[in-house]
C-alpha cells in the first residue's frame, strides 16, 4: 500500500480544510501587523536625523529653550552677547584724543653749602695749658725755681682769643692774642700776640687739618731790672678741626714756642676751641 502525504492528508476530508483555513488566516493577519509597523518605524529615523542636522546648526541656549518648550517648562529669554567696550579713540574719528599727562618737574639737587674759608671773617677762642722750659742766658738770673740754672714747669693756664681771614682755599691770615688766666712766677699774667698765617690741609672737607707759622712777640713784664720785660720768639700750632656747618667749627689743638730773646724759652701747649665764621 503507497504511503500518502501530507498533502494528500489535508485534501482529505473536512477536518483538513479547516486546519489549512485556520494557517492561511492567522499568516495573514501576521502580515497585515508587520507592515505598519515597519513603515512607522522609517518616518522617526528621518525625523531625528533632520533633527539632529538642525540641532548641530543651532545655538546650544536655543536647543535648550526648545527643548524647555517642549517640555512645557517656561522658557527665559536667552541672554544676549556683552556689549564690546570701544576706547576712547575708537569711538569715532571726530573723538579728541585725551590730554598728555604734564610732565615732572624735576628741581635741581640743592649744593652742599662751600667749606672753604675764603673771604670769611672767623672768630675762635681755645682755652688751654701746657709745659715750659725756661733756661736763662745767664747765671744768678731768677726763672721761677730758686737757686736753677734751668727751670721747668706747667705754663699758666690761659685763653687765646683768634680773629683770622680766609686769604685763600689753603691759606688763612691770623692773630693769636694770649691772655693768661692765672699769674706766672713773675706775679704778673702773661700777654702775648703771635701774628701768622694758617694752612689748611683739604679744605673742602668737614675734617681737616691745618699748621700755623706764626712769630710771638711776648709782653709780660718781668719785674726784675736785669730781666726784659719783652720777648721774641717763633711759634707752630698744628691741629684738626670739625666743621658743623659753614660758618662753626670745633678743633683741637697742640702748639710749640720758642723765645730767644728774654732767654731760651721752649713752651709745649694745647687745648679745645670753637671757632665761629662770617659771612
Amino acid at each position: 500500500m503507497r504511503t500518502r502525504g501530507p498533502t494528500a492528508l489535508l485534501a482529505s476530508g473536512p477536518t483538513s480544510w479547516l486546519v489549512a483555513a485556520w494557517l492561511i488566516a492567522a499568516f495573514s493577519s501576521r502580515s497585515a501587523q508587520a507592515t505598519p509597523a515597519a513603515v512607522g518605524s522609517d518616518a522617526p529615523l528621518a525625523a531625528n536625523d533632520n533633527a539632529g542636522a538642525g540641532a548641530a546648526q543651532m545655538p546650544v541656549a536655543t536647543i535648550a529653550a526648545t527643548n524647555a518648550a517642549g517640555d512645557g517648562a517656561d522658557v527665559p529669554p536667552a541672554p544676549s552677547p556683552p556689549a564690546t567696550i570701544l576706547p576712547a579713540n575708537a569711538a569715532g574719528d571726530g573723538a579728541a584724543p585725551p590730554p598728555p599727562r604734564p610732565a615732572l618737574k624735576r628741581f635741581p639737587r640743592l649744593k652742599q653749602p662751600s667749606l672753604l674759608h675764603l673771604d670769611q671773617f672767623g672768630l675762635a677762642v681755645l682755652p688751654g695749658s701746657g709745659y715750659r722750659i725756661i733756661a736763662p742766658y745767664q747765671d744768678m738770673v731768677p726763672c721761677g725755681q730758686q737757686n736753677k740754672r734751668v727751670c721747668t714747669g706747667w705754663l699758666p693756664f690761659f685763653i687765646d682769643v683768634q680773629p683770622s681771614f680766609g686769604l685763600t682755599r689753603h691759606w688763612d691770615a691770623l692773630v693769636d692774642l694770649r691772655f693768661g688766666v692765672v699769674a706766672d712766677f713773675s706775679q704778673s699774667h702773661q700777654f702775648a700776640v703771635a701774628p701768622g698765617f694758617r694752612y689748611w690741609v683739604d679744605p673742602d672737607l668737614d675734617m681737616k687739618f691745618f699748621a700755623t707759622f706764626q712769630g710771638v712777640y711776648d709782653l709780660n713784664p718781668q719785674h726784675d731790672p736785669g730781666v726784659k720785660d719783652y720777648d721774641l720768639g717763633v711759634r707752630n700750632a698744628n691741629g684738626f678741626m670739625f666743621e658743623v656747618m659753614r660758618n662753626l667749627g670745633f678743633y683741637l689743638q697742640f702748639g710749640e714756642t720758642l723765645g730767644l730773646v728774654r732767654w731760651l724759652r721752649f713752651e709745649i701747649d694745647g687745648g679745645i676751641g670753637i671757632q665761629a665764621r662770617f659771612p
